[in-house]
């Protein structure tokens, strides 16, 4: 696409991005930009900052106008907080405003209200998760499923939750999946969305585990639930690497975890002793065969781990072993960025062939 072909358009970035990773943040923007163009059905290219009276954009340049389904998509990228067509006027452009399409089917205090201690940024979930499912098969699938196998208090469903997905998320912390379940249920009746909760006990043969699982049922709106559409929020207290044995086989388009970062987690035996590791690389071994097995062809499998505890190649050889696509080349290489002094936090993303 030459200099001249086009329109080209601006994007602001959400000053939630630039708070929490600064510079590092306008390339993790590019690089969720450029995953997500290849999926437009407008032709893009030149990807480039811009300064238009002191208002910085990532802007790009688009064949034709951008359709309906692009501008959706586009919409929901995670650090897109304004979109403009820039029109040249001599040496400069004049910002045209495009009205943000709406993307969620709750608001978006859903994934904020719930602090805690060690959470993940919440546009750094969104991220990984329209990484995922715009690397994958399922991109302009509707009635999408999510796992997030290390769910913690639950910023992932909930995340998932606004974009109108099912999500479904695998926690060893007792007291996190009791904290998510008392505030999203809280969430539901303040916001007088018509709503089931569900507890179960669930085992292993011969006990090899003992589970407790938390299921919500609810409409988004009187609407839709005239119609009888629901969304579904489930979380297991339990062990990831049992995952197989809490969901149906090829159940979910997409798998995404943030993994702790210097603590304890995931292979844990309830009937044996305890086995916890603070190995990111021991802990995806272990779990892996259960994650691949729920995950549908084509689905797509994003963690975000702490490089300094593990390298990029070594953790890709994890995947590898087994077969598994990982997306390694530009511009999935362009999301590696300083959390803070002990957490240098990278992303990978695996294709299930």
């Amino acid at each position: 696409m030459s200099e001249t072909d086009g329109l080209r358009y601006g994007l602001m970035v959400n000053p939630g991005h630039n708070r929490v990773y600064f510079e590092s943040s306008k390339a993790m923007a590019r690089a969720e930009l450029e995953i997500a163009c290849r999926c437009f059905e407008t032709p893009c290219g030149d990807f480039r900052p811009l300064e238009v009276e002191g208002i910085h954009l990532l802007s790009f340049r688009a064949g034709r106008p951008l359709s309906e389904p692009d501008l959706l998509l586009l919409s929901r990228l995670s650090f897109v907080f304004a979109i403009f067509h820039l029109e040249a006027r001599g040496n400069d452009f004049a910002l045209l405003p495009i009205r943000k399409r709406r993307t969620g089917v709750m608001n978006d205090d859903v994934g904020t209200i719930l602090k805690y201690s060690g959470k993940t940024n919440e546009l750094f979930t969104r991220m990984m998760m329209n990484v995922g499912l715009l690397s994958g098969r399922f991109a302009k699938e509707s009635g999408i499923s999510l796992l997030d196998p290390v769910a913690g208090k639950g910023t992932t469903l909930f995340e998932a939750a606004m974009s109108g997905w099912n999500a479904y998320g695998v926690e060893i912390g007792e007291k996190a999946v009791h904290e998510m379940s008392v505030f999203f249920r809280k969430y539901l009746e303040t916001g007088k969305y018509k709503h089931v909760m569900t507890q179960e006990r669930i085992s292993g043969e011969g006990r090899r585990f003992r589970s407790e699982m938390t299921r919500f049922e609810y409409s988004v709106s009187k609407e839709a639930q005239k119609a009888g559409a629901k969304q579904i929020l489930c979380m297991v207290e339990g062990d990831s690497q049992y995952a197989d044995q809490y969901f149906r086989r090829e159940q979910f388009h997409l798998i995404v975890g943030d993994l702790p970062y210097g603590v304890q987690h995931g292979s844990h035996s309830q009937t044996v002793s305890p086995s916890l590791t603070r190995n990111p690389r021991e802990l995806v071994k272990a779990c892996l065969p259960a994650w691949l097995e729920v995950l549908k062809p084509g689905g797509t499998l994003v963690l975000a781990w702490n490089q300094f505890v593990l390298d990029r190649d070594s953790f890709a050889s994890v995947f590898r072993i087994k077969g598994l696509t990982v997306l390694s080349d530009p511009p999935y290489d362009g999301f590696l960025h300083r959390v803070d002094q002990a957490i240098n936090r990278d992303m990978i993303v695996v294709r299930k062939n």
